[in-house]
């Protein structure tokens, strides 16, 4: 048997081991070298001499950098990192140490792709985070100061409910199901509060990364502020249902009010008035369209002034006017509200230095009463108003 900390080197082991290209070695039960190949001497860098007077103990470089890969101390001082593999001996212990090349390529591969990571989350123009399993955040990027008025700081470690809006928060609680469970890649839209206490609406995709058992175990975001376009939307929808004039709801947004009343409760009492202006073409054709249209705009301050906001004014085209009355307590309603519309038409029009004076032909027609579809029940105020028109001529 060799003494400790001298190598071994009998003829067996010679033959068996020397050449291996895997590195062997046998240390005693305190750690002492008994025994090393040459290609475990190659891959370390000792010789035969320097490794004899180290313990196993001291050739480990640190903590392991995997559960199966060691790191283990080359002579010059770098790590080199190893797979072990032992069979226990009597008095101590045979290893076989597999060097795995590609580790530190693997490592920086890792490293090159964390720092791009870093990289391009600081210089996106967009808010990166992760997010753990509970919803609180655990990154984000310092863009989130430029685009939200926060430090990385005081996002880190809040949850991301606690910066979305009420209703974003209900509307993601509605999805969960569909959002958290059935996909990995999800994309949706809310609220998301500014330091200074307005909100900007941003459209967000996130990826969940799942362990083995599929449950989320972090999500990793992508924010962008689409606030701008939101807006742009919400304007095109608005003209889409707005006359470009007066501002009012236009004939198109009016028939579905209309129609959503008709297929509410049969017991409710609801009402159409149609107006058209009395005296309106003669200040167009006298003073131009300019004039005439500052006196629509009048007209429809003064008719939603007139019946309040509960209601619905709209311009039905040209010089005409149509209001929708609901959930009246009875027909006398309707008989005030006339002549409200009336008084207020009436009141001169001061305009550049003219004044103008305008009246107002006003038919109506009752839900289901006088028709149960918009065509009926505006045919019914049509030929109601040009009977007012007709009678107001006689009396004059």
């Amino acid at each position: 048997m060799p003494q400790k900390n001298a190598i071994a080197q009998p003829d067996l082991f010679q033959q068996l081991f020397d050449h291996h290209s895997d590195g062997i070695c046998i240390v005693d039960e305190k750690g002492h070298f008994l025994y090393a190949n040459v290609s475990l001497l190659a891959m370390l860098g000792y010789t035969r001499e320097e490794i004899s007077q180290l313990t196993w103990e001291q050739l480990l470089a640190g903590e392991a950098a995997s559960r199966s890969i060691l790191p283990m101390q080359h002579q010059k001082g770098h790590p080199v990192y190893v797979k072990l593999a032992s069979i226990p001996l009597e008095h101590g212990s045979l290893f076989r140490i597999e060097k795995v090349s590609r580790y530190r390529e693997h490592r920086k591969e890792l490293i090159d792709a964390q720092e791009m990571f870093s990289f391009l989350s600081e210089k996106s123009q967009n808010i990166i985070s992760s997010i753990s399993a509970d919803g609180v955040f655990t990154y984000v990027s310092p863009t989130v100061q430029a685009l939200l008025g926060y430090t990385p700081a005081e996002v880190v470690g809040q949850t991301a409910a606690s910066f979305n809006h009420p209703e974003t928060n209900k509307k993601l609680l509605e999805h969960r199901s569909s959002l958290f469970v059935d996909q990995n890649t999800v994309k949706f839209t809310g609220l998301v509060r500014h330091k200074n206490g307005g909100y900007r609406w941003y459209e967000t995709t996130v990826e969940y990364i799942r362990d083995e058992s599929g449950d989320i175990i972090q999500s990793i975001g992508v924010g962008w502020d689409i606030t701008d376009r939101k807006e742009a939307e919400e304007t095109i929808l608005h003209l889409a249902f707005h006359d470009s004039l007066t501002d009012l709801p236009n004939r198109r947004l009016f028939i579905d009010k209309v129609n959503a009343r008709l297929k509410g409760a049969a017991n409710e009492l609801h009402a159409l008035l149609l107006i058209d202006l009395d005296g309106f073409k003669a200040i167009n054709d006298r003073f131009g369209h300019d004039r005439g249209d500052v006196v629509l705009i009048e007209v429809a301050h003064r008719l939603t002034a007139a019946i309040g906001d509960k209601e619905c004014v709209a311009r039905w085209g040209g010089d005409e006017f149509t209001i929708l009355l609901t959930s009246m307590n009875s027909k006398t309603d309707l008989t005030i509200l006339i002549e409200r519309v009336k008084e207020a038409i009436a009141e001169p029009f001061r305009i550049a230095g003219h004044t103008h004076v305008l009246s107002a032909s006003i038919g109506f027609s009752y839900f289901r009463e006088d028709g149960d579809s918009v065509e009926a029940l505006i045919r019914h105020a049509d030929a109601a108003m040009y009977r007012s028109k007709r009678e107001a001529k006689i009396e004059t």
